[in-house]
């Protein structure tokens, strides 16, 4: 590079650094004004006992679920319901065709009419023999078989009459009727196939709905909080002892009844870890049916001398969630807290708050740690 190019850098090098080392003029001529205290909507913290809620998944199962067998043999002649109908108490579900078990009646009729007769004859005998061995007219041998012989066809007159009975129980049979109310399966035998009593496999199935079983279960280390909860007086069990469970069905819509808990497992489950819990709901408008997946909700405890706050007041940030406290110097704070469950509008706060703290609920979002504030009573 020759000279002149050397000079004429350096004095392109000296004006950039003057002209950058000169700042335009602010407007007006002074720095921006410092903003002034923000308004906000505060709200005293109170203690107070609290509803707490216990919530699983559950699934519905019938009150009762029949299994239909045949109890006699005999082809199947009719099926007497609708498929996936309702059914009544006594309602005739099958019948079989029971001439063969009408034979079999007769012939255990005229069995005992037989035997009757026979006993009739003995019991004569006897009768006739017995003043001849009074008078030593006859052997006293005579007289020992006559009795015999009343003995032995008195028992053969009891036996006709328990197979003729059970030859009228079994005509009976040839109609299979329901046990309970409640909504019937589809046919799993086809018309006109020969049924052996309990042999040819199910025949059909019969589900009781009213009442209905809600089963559910909560896990190991869930039982366990609430034992120690209950244990260390933060929870309060209902003084009846009764709790209320409340369903949500799959479309967000709660049932408009509850239930009662009737059944609790005595011990865990060893595969799944859980313990089994059932509920019995009354079910006469058939709004559950058997196999639906619901939300539970165990209702009836209560969270002592808790506080909650308006969901709204708690923010989330980069290490979890808090509220803002109003101090007495008019500035707030961040506060971290631990949430536990929401009621309504509000949640209780498990951790990070106490009665008689003053937490912003309103005019959050241009508020930071330290940020001046004036307050006014939330609505």
């Amino acid at each position: 590079m020759n000279k002149i190019s050397i000079v004429l850098a350096a004095s392109l090098l000296s004006a950039s650094i003057i002209f950058t080392g000169c700042e335009r003029p602010k407007a007006g001529g002074m720095e921006a004004a410092p903003m002034g205290p923000l308004p906000v909507a505060s709200e005293e913290v109170k203690a107070a006992n609290l509803p707490a809620t216990l919530e699983a998944t559950g699934q519905t199962q019938a009150f009762n679920t029949v299994q239909i067998y045949s109890r006699v043999n005999g082809y199947l002649k009719k099926r007497n319901y609708t498929e996936g109908g309702r059914v009544s108490e006594g309602d005739t579900l099958f019948t079989i065709d029971p001439a063969d078990l009408t034979n079999a009646r007769d012939s255990a009729k005229a069995s005992l009419m037989q035997a009757e007769a026979s006993h009739e004859n003995a019991k004569a005998v006897l009768n006739r023999i017995k003043p001849l061995v009074e008078a030593n007219a006859a052997s006293r041998q005579e007289y020992d078989n006559a009795v015999a012989n009343e003995r032995t066809t008195a028992a053969a007159v009891a036996s006709a009459k328990a197979l003729y009975a059970q030859a009228e129980l079994n005509l009976g049979y040839t109609k299979i009727k329901s046990p309970v109310s409640g909504y019937v399966d589809k046919s799993k035998i086809d018309i006109g196939t020969f049924i052996t009593a309990g042999a040819n496999g199910l025949l059909t199935t019969v589900y009781q709905t009213d009442p209905m079983y809600v089963n559910f279960s909560f896990s190991e280390n869930q039982r366990l909080a609430y034992q120690n909860a209950l244990a260390s007086g933060k929870l309060v069990a209902p003084k009846s002892g009764k709790y209320e469970v409340e369903l949500t069905l799959g479309d967000g819509s709660v049932v408009n009844r509850v239930g009662d808990i009737s059944f609790t497992a005595p011990f865990f489950d060893t595969t799944t870890g859980t313990m089994s819990y059932r509920a019995t709901f009354k079910n006469s408008d058939n709004k559950l049916a058997p196999g639906q997946f619901v939300r539970v909700k165990v209702k009836g405890l209560e969270w002592k001398d808790s506080v909650s706050v308006p969901q709204k007041a708690v923010l989330t940030g980069e290490k979890g969630r808090f509220v803002y406290i109003c101090e007495a110097n008019n500035t707030v704070s961040a506060r971290p807290v631990r949430i536990g469950e929401w009621i309504g509008k509000n949640v209780v706060v498990a951790e990070g708050l106490k009665a008689g703290e003053k937490i912003a609920v309103d005019g959050l979002s241009k508020l930071k740690p330290g940020a001046p504030i004036t307050q006014t009573p939330s609505k």
